[in-house]
């Protein structure tokens, strides 16, 4: 019979707050890959926020079709005195980074920081485009297989 380690108790004393800091990781995760997803199937889309440049959005359609050449997707910067980051695709807001939850259920809200969750949203649009999303079966994982639940990821931020 294996004897217990005693390294893991030594090594992790509180694994509430581990736990605490993984579920709020993993409910921004998949909202942020959501507006992802989104973002890479529409023909381009719109960031609108108080200094763009800061985001460098400029750049966000250069890197997008230098790792995906087949991938045409404009992405423009817009200037607006917003308390958050919105994406928009065509006239309607489809993503919030931003602290206020949005009115619209239709709109994917993520809360928190919104400069370490635009970042994760950059690195997330990138990742999916590498593998070649929106062409490619199965690249986005199991949750792209489903309908977005908005409901449901506002109840777990709330």
């Amino acid at each position: 019979m294996a004897v217990p380690s005693t390294e893991r108790v030594d090594r992790y004393p509180s694994s509430v707050a581990l736990h605490r800091r993984r579920v709020r990781a993993t409910v921004e995760a998949a909202a942020i890959s959501e507006l992802a997803r989104r973002a890479l199937r529409s023909d381009g889309f719109v960031v609108v926020h108080r200094n763009p440049r800061t985001l460098s959005v400029d750049e966000l359609s250069i890197e997008i079709s230098d790792i995906a050449p087949g991938l045409l997707l404009g992405v423009v910067g817009e200037v607006h005195e917003l308390d958050g980051i919105v994406i928009d695709i065509g006239e309607s807001h489809v993503g919030a980074i931003a602290v206020d939850e949005p009115e619209d259920r239709g709109v994917v809200w993520i809360p928190g920081d919104m400069h370490a969750i635009w970042k994760r949203f950059r690195d997330s649009l990138l990742r999916l485009a590498a593998a070649g999303y929106p062409g490619c079966v199965g690249c986005a994982g199991p949750a792209a297989e489903v309908p977005w639940d908005e409901e449901a990821s506002r109840r777990r931020f709330r």
